[in-house]
């Protein structure tokens, strides 16, 4: 856990000044921090893991105004800019290097399906202010989600989204 933790540090800033003040004063890091360790408590400590997670979870969700589930999985080096109103689903799966906005919602779009359909998010994603991923759908690595954008289809690699709903603009952006 402090191993990933630390790969969430260093996905901030390479600088060490800059790293101890985002240890010291950043409430984005601190969110991600307590959803770490909430996550820890919910998959390692039997019997009253689920507990501690869900005290860590309504904490995270009264004192950061965010709704994080513990029971997401979260990949290494992520980076929360401005962390007010972002929503993480249960089983939302984020992958390594990504970085969130104000007002991002990650989750379900059908409340009423017995099958929670979660969005899958790739390796290195930006997710830009105010937008949305609803449903059983995959992001690739190497995706830009413009700001509030509504994406409701997969987003192939190396790509670069926006609208609502969101639609391919540009591909290829490592070419």
């Amino acid at each position: 856990m402090l191993f990933v933790i630390y790969k969430d540090l260093c996905a901030h800033s390479a600088s060490w000044s800059i790293r101890v003040k985002i240890v010291m004063a950043s409430h984005s890091f601190h969110m991600i921090v307590l959803y770490r360790v909430a996550n820890f408590f919910v998959r390692r400590v039997w019997l009253v893991g689920g507990l501690l997670g869900s005290i860590i979870e309504y904490f995270i969700r009264v004192v950061y105004s965010s709704d994080i589930s513990c029971r997401a999985a979260i990949g290494h080096g992520l980076v929360i800019q401005h962390g007010m109103g972002i929503v993480i689903g249960r089983d939302v799966v984020i992958g390594v290097n990504c970085k969130l906005y104000n007002g991002v919602t990650l989750g379900n779009k059908d409340v009423f399906d017995p099958v929670n359909k979660v969005p899958h998010i790739g390796d290195n994603v930006t997710i830009g202010t105010g937008a949305k991923c609803l449903g059983g759908i995959k992001i690739g690595n190497n995706v830009v989600i413009g700001a509030n954008s509504v994406v409701l289809n997969d987003i192939d690699d190396n790509c670069v989204a926006v609208g609502a709903p969101a639609h391919m603009v540009k591909k290829s952006m490592s070419t």
